[in-house]
């Protein structure tokens, strides 16, 4: 009778020290939409622009605080020292710009400045170690959110030409897949994943109708050919994990029967133009690989920005040539012509941060795979910072989306570190003034 007491004390005492829904909802809910930039390609630059600044400002002074804290108590934990590296690696591109091309630091600094947000997975450490929300809030919010975005999505694309936001950053064009809207889509990704998971692992068939919504808006509207390519890589890589060889075979030939039922009808619909444009997408990337001339103007393009990047690793293998910011003098349209450094994945990384500051902005996805390991978890919301963070990783091989990502990137770190420390009861490695162990 003693033990069920205190648990039952133990379980009122942490129920006490949760917040008031509504506090905690909104305040996840600003933590995503900053952490996640979902405004940053919106028409809305202004609210865009004041809430990161806050959230910048809030996080850093929130950060800085608990180090003094931990500081006096000789306690750092390993995570601290990975979000040092990580934003250092960052900031000193700043550096390398000045270096490189004169650019004042401070376009670079502020250029660089949103990867403070990364801070956002540690104050949610802290509310979720002090009791003030719970794993599960943060889950709800999530879902909340995805599917919201989602909504909006789609009711841009059924219900708003992009044509009247062709002058603007909002809206995409090109002359194969025509105009689309540029929006912050990794949370979507991310319920796509989500989704799958309550299928296959918990069996919630009515998943299969945000599979459907999400798979139908990445495939026809959004026309990505490396996300899709992504996607199906990280799947693989979550189907021979966790299956048997028996399971595979079925699954194989179910999902297999699914897409080639979903194709005949979107033959037999008259959508073949869909097909002959990833045709030609997919056919374009080939060609880039061989060395030949590709068709479409994105990817001679990105043909040409390979081509000067390689140029420009050859000066500065070791520490990069830094980024410039578009503030300053035109950025880099005005010094190197059509060149974007994400366009070009590992590259652009390369061509940025150079071959030790790639290193050290991979090392977040080495110590999640360590996390990650060790974790025997059935729980689908950890599965799903799992694999969301190795979309996030095999992406980077063809698009640096670490450079405008790193606090989404950091964020998923963090929940995965709750996962392994916090709710898996290990031990967690810590540095101390008296015994330095990492």
């Amino acid at each position: 009778m003693a033990l069920r007491t205190d648990d039952n004390s133990g379980v009122e005492l942490e129920r006490s020290r949760l917040w008031p829904s509504p506090v905690s909802y909104t305040l996840l809910f600003l933590i995503f939409i900053s952490t996640f930039r979902i405004l940053a390609t919106l028409p809305l630059d202004g609210l865009h622009q004041a809430l990161s600044s806050m959230a910048i400002i809030g996080l850093t002074v929130y950060y800085i605080s608990s180090l003094y804290l931990n500081f006096r108590h000789f306690r750092i934990t390993r995570l601290d020292i990975m979000m040092w590296v990580f934003i250092a690696a960052n900031f000193f591109a700043a550096f390398q710009a000045k270096t490189v091309f004169g650019q004042p630091y401070y376009y670079g600094v502020m250029a660089q400045r949103s990867v403070l947000l990364s801070l956002s997975g540690m104050l949610l450490l802290s509310l979720l170690e002090q009791g003030w929300i719970t794993i599960q809030q943060v889950e709800r919010a999530f879902v909340a959110i995805a599917v919201l975005l989602l909504g909006v999505f789609f009711y841009f694309y059924l219900f708003v030409n992009p044509v009247r936001f062709g002058d603007v950053e909002f809206v995409a064009y090109s002359p194969i897949r025509g105009y689309r809207y540029r929006f912050q889509f990794a949370l979507v990704i991310m319920l796509l994943f989500y989704s799958m998971f309550k299928v296959s692992e918990e069996g919630r068939r009515r998943y299969y109708i945000l599979i459907g919504a999400i798979l139908f808006y990445l495939i026809y509207f959004l026309q990505s050919r490396t996300t899709l390519v992504v996607l199906l890589i990280t799947m693989m890589v979550y189907f021979y994990r966790n299956f048997t060889l028996r399971e595979k075979i079925r699954n194989g030939m179910l999902y297999g029967a699914v897409v080639l039922v979903a194709g005949l009808l979107f033959f037999a619909l008259g959508f073949t133009s869909l097909f002959d444009r990833y045709q030609l997408l997919y056919k374009n990337v080939l060609s880039v690989f061989l060395g030949e001339s590709p068709d479409e103007a994105s990817s001679a393009v990105r043909f040409m920005e390979l081509k000067l990047a390689m140029e420009h690793i050859e000066q500065h293998p070791l520490l990069g040539n830094g980024f410039v910011s578009s503030q300053w003098n035109g950025g880099w349209h005005e010094i190197l012509g059509y060149f974007y450094p994400v366009d070009i994945g590992i590259l652009g990384n390369i061509f940025v941060f150079g071959c030790i500051g790639t290193a050290l902005i991979y090392l977040p996805f080495y110590y999640s795979y360590d996390y990650s390991r060790k974790v025997e978890s059935g729980d689908v919301f950890f599965k799903t910072c799992e694999y969301m963070l190795l979309f996030f990783f095999l992406s980077m091989f063809f698009s640096a989306v670490n450079i405008r990502d790193s606090s989404s990137i950091m964020f998923l770190v963090c929940l995965l570190y709750y996962y392994r420390y916090r709710q898996g009861g290990a031990v967690e490695p810590q540095m101390t003034w008296n015994n330095a162990r990492a």
